[in-house]
């Protein structure tokens, strides 16, 4: 079998010596007819046209961003950042560090800096279930409650309950910190230890779901999480859509002033084709 060559390496080495031989035949051109004062000054004038567009094109990305970009309402980094303001309205100067507490053979690790703290309550989703005999075994078991939709499909029953949650607000040591947003680790209170100094989280890791971060020991539990953070998302739209239908209410009843004026200022703009009608009525 005739061994394969690998052409690709070959092909880059190829393009790479001709664009430097380009570069060197260029560099030659101009010291041949411009001298070496000439290269320097062509070199400082191609330094100068590079800073201009590269303000140019920065300012052209800040109107763009600021104006034309349309942004998209993401309910869960909104709720995520009002967690962050409700930790760190309140100072906490007793709460230093937050840990992990690692297992037998790995000792705590070092997450970052407590920046805030919150204590919230939580939905969670807990099934129905009945107790029921096998007619066969005489034995109980517990059967999920279930009731049948317009479509003939069991769905699974369910009560809400709430539930108390620890929020801690924490900073990354070093100085990528300063260029990210802090992190939002939620546990329950029996997840970790005495609010007082370094905090230590019972677990081995974080994992981040969504816009938060939990331990690596609940992070399939949907119950407890998924659940929680839908219903918030939920909460958030529906808070939203009640803001944008009290401006379209206020729109079309005209208590909205500002639009009330631009439709004033458009009544009073005459069309030229009105004009142009009435006139021929008038003298033709």
């Amino acid at each position: 079998m005739p061994e394969s060559r690998d052409t690709s390496s070959g092909f880059k080495t190829t393009t790479i010596l001709l664009i430097a031989g380009v570069v060197i035949a260029i560099i030659i051109g101009i010291l041949f007819f411009v001298g070496y004062n000439g290269i320097l000054k062509f070199v400082f004038i191609l330094l100068q046209i590079l800073m201009v567009a590269g303000i140019l094109f920065l300012l052209a990305y800040l109107f763009y961003h600021l104006f034309l970009k349309k942004h998209k309402y993401d309910v869960i980094y909104v709720n995520k950042q009002k967690l962050v303001k409700a930790g760190t309205l309140i100072k906490r100067p007793f709460l230093k560090d937050f840990y992990v507490s690692g297992d037998r053979g790995h000792s705590r690790g070092l997450v970052g800096t407590i920046a805030g703290y919150v204590r919230i309550q939580v939905l969670t989703r807990n099934y129905i279930y009945k107790e029921k005999v096998d007619d066969k075994t005489g034995l109980t078991f517990k059967e999920l409650v279930t009731i049948p939709n317009d479509r003939g499909e069991q769905i699974p029953q369910y009560e809400l309950e709430k539930q108390e949650q620890d929020v801690f607000i924490v900073k990354p040591k070093g100085l990528t910190s300063l260029f990210s947003d802090p992190l939002v680790i939620r546990l329950s209170p029996d997840e970790h230890d005495d609010l007082i100094g370094d905090v230590c989280a019972f677990g081995i890791s974080l994992i981040p779901i969504s816009e938060f971060w939990y331990l690596n020991s609940d992070h399939l539990d949907v119950r407890k999480i998924d659940f929680g953070i839908l219903k918030e998302a939920e909460r958030g739209v529906a808070f939203v859509t009640m803001t944008d239908m009290k401006e379209l209410v206020d729109r079309a009843t005209g208590i909205n002033a500002q639009h009330k004026r631009n439709i004033e200022q458009k009544s009073l703009v005459e069309l030229p084709e009105t004009r142009q009608v009435g006139q021929t009525g008038v003298y033709g």
